[in-house]
């Protein structure tokens, strides 16, 4: 006789009848693979713990670099309303010299001027004048004109109309403009200091 050997398995831990269920299976499910799921949730709160850390650092620095720029810009405000205030000083004397330069024009325009003409308008700005006037013959009417074109103050003489009064009053009513030239003042210059 021979012999032969059998395998015989034997089970210790026997099948519970309860994993063959619905619920059971979905708790093996859970057992098994859920743990996984678990392990990566922890994951992400781990790493979103430790990155709130560095975001905290970089909000920080943030906000120490926002408080020196501001402190830059509070500074460079005073420069600003000081820069605001020498650019309106400027335009201040801009405006003195230009009504500097119309008082000028008057006067000379008041000694090219025939005493027997009557001015009944005048407007002078920076670069022209335009008079409306009366002249009681054309010889003074003359006058005038030669006058304003022979000034070195004067150029451009132009006469753009020119009317006689009624029949009742003598002489001509006129309009007419010129170009004037800049006065411009001399400053004297300090001497030296002779050695």
């Amino acid at each position: 006789m021979s012999h032969r050997t059998a395998a015989i398995n034997i089970n210790l831990l026997p099948r519970d009848p309860f994993f063959a269920t619905p619920l059971g299976q979905i708790l093996r499910w859970a057992l098994s693979a859920g743990r996984y799921i678990v392990i990566f949730t922890e994951l992400i709160v781990i790493i979103s713990f430790a990155a709130r850390f560095t975001l905290d650092r970089q909000l920080t620095d943030l906000n120490g670099e926002i408080q020196q720029k501001k402190s830059i810009v509070l500074t460079y405000g005073d420069l600003e309303n000081r820069v605001r205030e020498t650019q309106s000083k400027i335009a201040n004397y801009q405006n003195l010299e230009q009504d500097a330069n119309l008082a000028e024009v008057f006067e000379k325009l008041s000694t090219v001027t025939p005493n027997a003409i009557v001015l009944d308008r005048l407007g002078i700005t920076s670069s022209n004048i335009t008079v409306d006037g009366v002249a009681p013959s054309q010889s003074v009417f003359n006058i005038f004109i030669t006058n304003l074109q022979l000034s070195p103050d004067f150029s451009g003489v132009t006469v753009s109309k020119v009317e006689s009064n009624d029949k009742n009053v003598p002489g001509f009513t006129f309009t007419l403009s010129a170009q004037t030239k800049e006065v411009k003042q001399l400053q004297a210059k300090p001497k030296k200091p002779s050695q």
